[in-house]
């Protein structure tokens, strides 16, 4: 190698690096989210060879396996795991199935990246992290939305000096209809739960409302208190639209006279703190209706869809999907813990149910009850 060049990033095209290494991954699962989100992410990453991809549709497993230069397809995946030599799994199917599928994938040998959630049953996380541990194996979890533009900058704002310590943290996240109040909290909430303990930290105790309209048509209304003393509320629901997607999700988070925002997961917004004109005598020494302030830009930030020939302009980019897929390979690769693991995954889980269990029994419940 050239010594000029040696330890220096060689890219194919801009943000898309050349691997000197590759981790090789099978794919377990062809449906419209694997194949839209985590399979075209995984097109544009070096470090990842596809060597085997199942799905018990045929017709889809040969779709992917024509994407990525395979001769076949497999619809059993027992038979795959014993015929392709391979270091890890990328498992995005059904949510229930999620973990089952992965602890098979773990105990045949290899490291494990999952859909969100990393399961619905505790039971079945608890098997899978035992196993993980036994067998050396990582385990990672698609909480994409902590790699999302908009959120990864509102991360940035609040770990930022002169922000002051989060006092406040509101989400709303209203999706469309579904089939029961399980797959709203532990399946579609998931993201929301995982955003705030990213964001803020650890949460300590819940209290949730619920409405229903009928079966799958519902709203949560939920408090909670966080570790460090911050509070916040999230309103979660299924009776919005898939479409439609104005309104349908915001995070807020605020510090110190500072505020940061993210609407449906695009637009960032971050009011800094007004000027203190009286600087002398400031908040100190009088009361806040008596300081004289000036007013300062909000800045916000909003992607340009337009020029879609950039990698940071497509879907799978500004969502995340693309940095936590390749997050995960590195760690692989690195020999390092991935970025989001089993334990973010548990803990999204035991959030979801703390708020079924607020519900159920009219009362604030500490998450360490539900532990």
């Amino acid at each position: 190698m050239d010594a000029g060049r040696k330890g220096r990033t060689m890219f194919l095209y801009e943000g898309i690096e050349k691997a000197d290494k590759k981790v090789r991954a099978v794919l377990i699962g062809c449906g419209e989210q694997a194949t839209n989100m985590i399979h075209n992410a995984i097109s544009y990453i070096d470090e990842i060879e596809i060597v085997g991809v199942c799905d018990m549709n045929k017709d889809r497993a040969d779709f992917a396996a024509r994407r990525f230069g395979l001769s076949r397809s497999w619809q059993d995946m027992d038979e795959m795991l014993k015929n392709v030599e391979a270091d890890c799994a990328f498992v995005i199917t059904i949510a229930k199935l999620q973990a089952p599928l992965a602890l098979k994938c773990v105990e045949a040998g290899l490291h494990v990246f999952t859909e969100k959630p990393l399961g619905t049953e505790k039971e079945d996380i608890e098997k899978l992290i035992e196993a993980a541990k036994k067998n050396n194996k990582k385990i990672g979890v698609s909480f994409n939305k902590r790699f999302n533009l908009a959120y990864h900058d509102m991360k940035g704002a609040v770990d930022s000096e002169g922000f002051g310590a989060p006092s406040a943290f509101s989400a709303k996240f209203i999706g469309g209809y579904r089939t029961n109040e399980t797959d709203l909290l532990r399946v579609g909430s998931c993201h929301f739960f995982d955003l705030a303990r990213y964001l803020i930290g650890e949460v300590d105790e819940v209290f949730a409302y619920r409405y229903e309209k009928q079966p799958g048509q519902h709203t949560f209304a939920v408090t909670m208190q966080f570790e460090n003393g911050c509070v916040g509320t999230m309103m979660l629901g299924s009776l919005g639209s898939w479409v439609c997607g104005y309104g349908m999700e915001s995070v807020e988070v605020r510090g110190d006279r500072n505020m940061v925002s993210a609407d449906n997961g695009r637009d960032f917004m971050w009011q800094k703190p007004s000027i203190i004109c009286n600087s002398d005598t400031g908040l100190a020494n009088k009361g806040t209706q008596a300081v004289t302030e000036q007013a300062v830009p909000v800045e916000i930030l909003r992607p340009n869809y337009s020029n879609l020939g950039k990698l940071a302009l497509k879907d799978f980019y500004i969502n995340g999907n693309y940095q936590s897929v390749k997050a995960f390979a590195r760690a692989i690769l690195n020999d390092t813990e991935p970025v989001v693991g089993w334990r973010d995954g548990l803990m999204a889980l035991n959030l979801a149910l703390a708020v079924e269990k607020s519900v159920a029994e009219k009362r604030a419940v500490k998450i360490s009850e539900v532990i």
